[in-house]
């Protein structure tokens, strides 16, 4: 390709997607990488942008790339279980998941996001058997797309429902155990104490002076049940990507206090109300 691709058409929310790109794509080279993407290695030679804003962000660096892993293990766990699962990556981005768990032999595979996003994502990353929807989380026509092929179905979105307040995210959980009510969730949520510090955030605050902001998060997996999720498994950000931290961030993760309040947790959940239902 002799000529760039510009991201200049995404919204600032939807901008986000450049700095996983970034960190996995730098991870690729690493002698002991938490990740390996060779299609984000790829893709960010063909983007018109300054990766290079990146480059101090060391613990975004790492910890993008140890929750992308540990959200792939998650995927793959469920997979196992179920190989004719339906699985929609929400908010998919340049996320190269289905590329990273070696275009699994599922019922379908859906990328969903919104329209300028997805266009940019065909540029830079072709379907591949996996299937392109352009639209809202929010919407439920994509809903409807999923359950209609009457199959497990696995929903994966990272790095997304951090931007939207509690009272949408109550929302959106509710009409997905409507619409969906056997599917299982995995998805990252922020530390409730890291709400609206999304200008302390090392590589958020390099995309301007109103980066998108931080606007919900937990104090504890267990408030998740007041959306009406059982969560089934959850993991620490930190004990993936701890020892590649900065120092201070080293040191800060060895006490409870910090990994109780300050980390992010990698979540395997389902609604509730399936519980007692065979998945």
């Amino acid at each position: 390709m002799s000529q760039k691709i510009s991201p200049a058409a995404v919204s600032s929310l939807s901008a986000t997607l450049l700095i996983p790109l970034w960190a996995k794509a730098v991870e690729f080279a690493h002698p002991a990488p938490l990740l390996r993407d060779a299609q984000a290695q790829r893709m960010l030679d063909l983007i018109d942008f300054d990766f290079s804003i990146f480059a101090s962000a060391k613990a975004s660096q790492a910890g993008c790339c140890a929750r992308a892993a540990l959200l792939d293990e998650y995927a793959r766990a469920f997979l196992d279980q179920h190989p004719d699962a339906v699985v929609v990556h929400v908010g998919a981005g340049l996320d190269a998941r289905y590329e990273r768990l070696g275009r699994p032999s599922v019922t379908a595979w859906y990328e969903l996001d919104l329209p300028p996003v997805i266009e940019l994502r065909r540029q830079l990353l072709p379907e591949s058997g996996n299937v392109y929807l352009a639209g809202s989380m929010l919407d439920e026509d994509w809903m409807d797309i999923a359950a209609a092929h009457g199959k497990p179905v696995l929903l994966v979105t990272e790095g997304v429902v951090m931007y939207f307040g509690a009272a949408t995210m109550r929302d959106w959980f509710a009409r997905l155990a409507r619409k969906l009510p056997q599917a299982h969730l995995v998805f990252d949520v922020l530390p409730k104490m890291l709400v609206g510090k999304q200008k302390q955030h090392d590589s958020l605050k390099k995309l301007g002076q109103t980066p998108p902001e931080f606007k919900w998060g937990v104090a504890d997996v267990a408030e998740l049940a007041d959306f009406g999720l059982e969560v089934l498994a959850h993991k620490h950000l930190s004990s993936r990507c701890r020892k590649r931290y900065p120092l201070p961030m080293r040191l800060a993760f060895l006490s409870g206090w910090c990994k109780r309040h300050m980390d992010m947790q990698m979540v395997w959940a389902r609604f509730r109300n399936a519980a007692g239902h065979p998945n």
